[in-house]
This record gives C-alpha cells, sequence and structure tokens, in this order.
C-alpha cells in the first residue's frame, strides 16, 4: 500500500514496504492484555472456531478460522502491521526496481523448518513453484496429462493469485529476486495473500499424501494430529523467535487444539464457562451473541478487529444457464437489497451500512454508481428480464454452509428477493465443500460443472484497505490476453478463470486496476481504482450489504494477544479474519 507521500524514492528508502494511506488499526475493546503482566509458560488450552480444515497442501485453502489454527504450524514472509504496512516476518525487507517489476526479497537467517530443513532462498523457490504451478507445469512438459496428473495436488486458487509473477530466483541463500509481468506497487502483499502464501518444508511438497496430511513449517507450534473438524498443535521447542520485550522464547502455551464448534450458541456457552479457553466469532451472523458476551466482561475478554471485511454477492455471468449473463438480472437483484433491516435484523446492527463494495477507507473505494434499494425499480428490471430472454421468471440458485446462523440469513435473502418478484433458491453445503465448488479449477463441463457452480455466491473475499488480494477476484483471467508468464498456455483456460467469480469477459475492469497497481503516486492510484469500483457498480457485478469485524471472547486468564511485535517495535493486527497469532500468548495462573 501507499505511504501518503508515496513515490518511487520513498518505496526505496523504506526497502519497498509500502505503507498504509490509511489508518487501518485494529481496534481493540475491553480484552487489552496488560503489557506489565508477567508471562507464563506451559498450560494446554481449546479454542472453538467455525471451520472445518481440509489439509495441509498448496490446493488445499482453509477457511478464515481453520486459517487461524493452521497458521500457528505455518508463517508467511510478510505480514500486515497495525497500521496496514507489509512488514518482514520471514523475509527482512521487499526492494522494488525503478519500473516496478523486479523486488528483491531478502530472508531472515538462522530459521529451520520443524524437521530440521534450513529456511533460506531454496526453500522460497521450492515453495514459489509449487504455488506459481511451475511444479506441475514441468510435470506435464515431462509426462503430459498423466505426469500433470501427479502433480496436480500443487494447482490452487494461488496458481492464479501468482500470475503477475514471472519468475523467481535464488540471488544468494538469503535473497530472492521476482521478476513480474507488469508494474506492481504493492507486490509484499501479494507475497502475504491475507496470510495464505506461508512457506512449508520443501519435504511436505513432495507427493500428495505428505503435502495433504502433514503440516512441516517454521512456525511456534508443531501438529500432533487433525481431523476435519480438529486440530492439535504443540510447543517448538527450536523455534526461532524470542519475545523483544524481554528475551524470552517463544511460545509460552504447550498446547493448543481447535476445534469446529459450528453453532454458534454452544461456541458462546462454552467460552463462558470455560470449556473452551478462547472462541471466535463474526459479526457477519452472530452480532447478537457477540453483543450477549460483550456484557460479561467478568466471564471473558474481548478483543476485536476493525470492521474492514466486505462480504460480496457474486453475480455469476459465465456460468450456462445463469441469468446473470443479462445486465437486466443484475440489477434487478442488486436492487433489491434492503441492507438498513438486514442489518439490524440479521447483524444486530454489529456491523456498518455499505455504500460501496468496499469500505470507506479502501483505496478502492467509490460510491458513485452504488444501487440503491428501489423495489420498484427491481420488478421493471424483472420485467426487461423476461421480455429479453422469454423466460418466465428470474430465478437462481445460491448456497449457504450448513449453520443455523448463515441459513437463516440465507432465508432472510430469499425472502427480501421474493418481495420483488425474484426466485432464489438455497442449496447447503459445508463451507469447505462450498469454497471447492466456487473455485473449481476443471469443473466436468459435460456433466454441467461450472469454474464457480453457483449463479449467485455470498462470500467474503474482499478486505481491508488496499488492492492486492481483492484485484484477483475481479479481473477478467489471472493471465490477460498479453501475459508472458510460462504456465500461461497450460493454466489460462482452466485455472486462469478459477478467481473471477464473476466470470466477466470486461476488460476495462483490468485496464482500471492494473493502471492502480502501475502507479507512482497514492493521487493516482487511488484515481484509477475508484474508476473501476464505479464501473463495476455500474454494471452490477457484484453488490454487497454490510461490511463485518471479527472477534475473539477468551478466559480472562489469557494474557498476551496483541502484545508481541516484530520488526522496528511493530505489530501485525491484533484481530483479523483469521483471527489471532498465538505466538505470545500465555496463560496466567
Amino acid at each position: 500500500m501507499f505511504s501518503s507521500r508515496m513515490n518511487l524514492q520513498s518505496l526505496k528508502r523504506t526497502s519497498g514496504l509500502l505503507a498504509a494511506g490509511l489508518l487501518a488499526a485494529t481496534l481493540l475493546s475491553c480484552g487489552s492484555s496488560d503489557p506489565a503482566s508477567t508471562s507464563q509458560y506451559g498450560g494446554t488450552i481449546e479454542v472453538g472456531i467455525f471451520d472445518t480444515f481440509p489439509g495441509f497442501c498448496v490446493s488445499n485453502n482453509p477457511a478464515n478460522s481453520a486459517l487461524m489454527a493452521t497458521r500457528t504450524v505455518y508463517e508467511t514472509l510478510f505480514e500486515r502491521s497495525t497500521t496496514g504496512e507489509m512488514i518482514g516476518l520471514l523475509a527482512a525487507s521487499a526492494t522494488p526496481s525503478a519500473d516496478l517489476l523486479t523486488w528483491t526479497v531478502a530472508l531472515r537467517t538462522g530459521i529451520t523448518f520443524h524437521d530440521g530443513a534450513p529456511f533460506n532462498s531454496s526453500a522460497v523457490v521450492s515453495n514459489f513453484n509449487a504455488i506459481t504451478g511451475r511444479i506441475a507445469a514441468g510435470a506435464y512438459a515431462a509426462g503430459g496429462l498423466t505426469g500433470l496428473g501427479s502433480k496436480s495436488y500443487t494447482i490452487g486458487t494461488g496458481t492464479a493469485f501468482t500470475a503477475n509473477i514471472l519468475s523467481f530466483t535464488a540471488i544468494d541463500d538469503a535473497t530472492v529476486e521476482f521478476t513480474l509481468d507488469r508494474p506492481q506497487n504493492d507486490f509484499p502483499a501479494t507475497l502475504y495473500a491475507s496470510g495464505r502464501f506461508f512457506m512449508r518444508s520443501p519435504a511436505q511438497l513432495v507427493d500428495q499424501n505428505t503435502c495433504s496430511t502433514t503440516a512441516v513449517g517454521t512456525g511456534p507450534f508443531t501438529l500432533k494430529s487433525w481431523t476435519t473438524s480438529s486440530m492439535t498443535v504443540v510447543r517448538n521447542p527450536n523455534y526461532w523467535r524470542t519475545n523483544p520485550a524481554n528475551d524470552e522464547k517463544l511460545p509460552y502455551l504447550d498446547q493448543i487444539t481447535f476445534v469446529n464448534v459450528k453453532e454458534t450458541s454452544q461456541r458462546a456457552s462454552s467460552v463462558r464457562s470455560g470449556t473452551l479457553t478462547a472462541a471466535m466469532f463474526s459479526s457477519a451472523s452472530e452480532g447478537t451473541i457477540i453483543k450477549d458476551l460483550r456484557t460479561r466482561s467478568s466471564e471473558v475478554a474481548e478483543y476485536r478487529s476493525a470492521t474492514e471485511y466486505y462480504p460480496s454477492l457474486w453475480l455469476n455471468q459465465g456460468k450456462p444457464g445463469s441469468p446473470f449473463a443479462e445486465l437486466s438480472a443484475r440489477k434487478a437483484v442488486l436492487s433489491c437489497l434492503d441492507r438498513v433491516n438486514y442489518l439490524k435484523v440479521r447483524l444486530d446492527n454489529e456491523g456498518e451500512l455499505a455504500t460501496s463494495i468496499v469500505g470507506k477507507d479502501s483505496i478502492m473505494y467509490s460510491s458513485k454508481n452504488y444501487p440503491k434499494y428501489d423495489v420498484q425499480a427491481s420488478r421493471a428490471y424483472v420485467q426487461d428480464y423476461m421480455k429479453a430472454t422469454g423466460k418466465s421468471s428470474l430465478t437462481f440458485v445460491f448456497p449457504t454452509d450448513t449453520s443455523s446462523a448463515s441459513q437463516a440469513n440465507a432465508r432472510f435473502l430469499k425472502n427480501m428477493w421474493e418481495n420483488c418478484d425474484i426466485k432464489a433458491n438455497i442449496v447447503i453445503d459445508e463451507t469447505a465443500v462450498l469454497i471447492g465448488k466456487a473455485f473449481n479449477s476443471s469443473p466436468d463441463v459435460k456433466s454441467g460443472q461450472y469454474y464457480n457452480a453457483y449463479d449467485l455466491l455470498p462470500l467474503l473475499v474482499f478486505e481491508g484497505n488496499d488492492v492486492s488480494f481483492n484485484l484477483p477476484f475481479i479481473v477478467t483471467n489471472a493471465y490477460s490476453s498479453t501475459s508472458r508468464n510460462p504456465v500461461k498456455a497450460l493454466f489460462q483456460t482452466n485455472v486462469g478463470a478459477v478467481l473471477g467469480l464473476t466470470h466477466h469477459a470486461d476488460n476495462k475492469v483490468d485496464d482500471f486496476f492494473y493502471q492502480g497497481q502501475a502507479a507512482m503516486s497514492q493521487t493516482d492510484a487511488k484515481n484509477y481504482y475508484s474508476q473501476g469500483t464505479s464501473y463495476l457498480q455500474e454494471n452490477a457485478f457484484l453488490g454487497s450489504i454490510a461490511n463485518i469485524y471479527y472477534s475473539i471472547f477468551t478466559s480472562p486468564k489469557l494474557k498476551g494477544v496483541g502484545d508481541l511485535t516484530i520488526d522496528s517495535g511493530k505489530s501485525q493486527r491484533v484481530v483479523t479474519n483469521w483471527g489471532i497469532d498465538w505466538t505470545g500468548v500465555y496463560l496466567q495462573p
């Protein structure tokens, strides 16, 4: 992201770590830890989450709260700070070339993976060979489809997310140089990928079984056991970090078990009673429970994120049979969103009313062309759709996960659309299954499958104040028509299409956002991004209702949350969509 006076020279002076244009400080409510407290070693705790575990390979994509558990084992090159900067964790710095086409990443030294292998430039190259699809592409070149199938476990959403990377080279043991296809001013944020591009031991990437079932990282905890519904990690005695405040070895806790507790009420009662030491909640569907827990300060402490997460309604234009190839259908659905009532009833006003597809602090923000709630206009669009297509109704399918709160949200939407003469049919899938169907890089088209299986997809992917994580979901294809990426020929028509949930073909969207990433000033970047957002809203590519936050409620005995610094006194955000960092957390007797 940009500093308030961003230019190329300031990028170099700050080793390429792009500062946030606007303060995005994570909010803490009543659970602020006491820095003067004496940290304690030991303790076994259980944490309630609302997602399941899909596995640990490059192709596995853990949802938010499951990602929190996964990140106790793994670490990323960069982390986002409380002020929005990308600060080095496994990396020390990132420095751009004058044209923003080359980024040189310096690594920290003296770090090892849990299996004893060194973390170095060779390990980073191995990881990005997998993430970017190079391993799979090499197998295809050597053995055709059979070879590709043998390494398909390394193909995932990260392959599309890193499409702008042309090459990566180990310059020496502690330096990696990334060469890009097009200029990018926020590349360190791509390497962060909302906390998902963590570094695995190269040995984990050897075969499918090893990669999916074994988690070997550099993190403060090591994997003890896991199922799809729980994951237990234990203290890594050889962890590389110490607490800057007192030079103590980290981590403090002996063991953490993360368990999927799908139902909100059960998660809340368990953290209140002490059965769970901590539990994570989302204001997207759990606002009433959050407000109740907040009143119980003698029983639990709260740590809360900023309201910087923007759930979207993705209207799939490309799926065969989807009505949303028609602009009138898209406008009908997005004109029938009673945001005020939804925020009040379903979120208990625990969120912010959306006035754009992103929040006001985002560099992408624009309220221009954002559709207003208008039942009559929506019904008129429905008539336009039926006249243009000969259909007798505007009917579509959208999913929800298995929790009762999520299903209640879906029913509310369904009833809201019925008031505008729109028929919405709900399908229920477990979150991990839902994500797999929404990001399917190899659909069986003959049987009716598509990259995104749903006509409309309610899904949170937009976040924060920058663009790096948001952009891949809105462009036409990860590999543009002019892309020079060496794996483009193999992946453009499948993996390249997987992240673009609307599956549109409008290159104007690409132009706006790519020009923003190439800009040399915050003013120019914001101008391009806001125009792009306005264009998306004008053409009803996607919609939104409310911006949300996440909360972690803990036992009052749990301390150290958010106290640990990383680099030069800077701290990562206390709570994010993937929860908290457990490295410096401890139990006070």
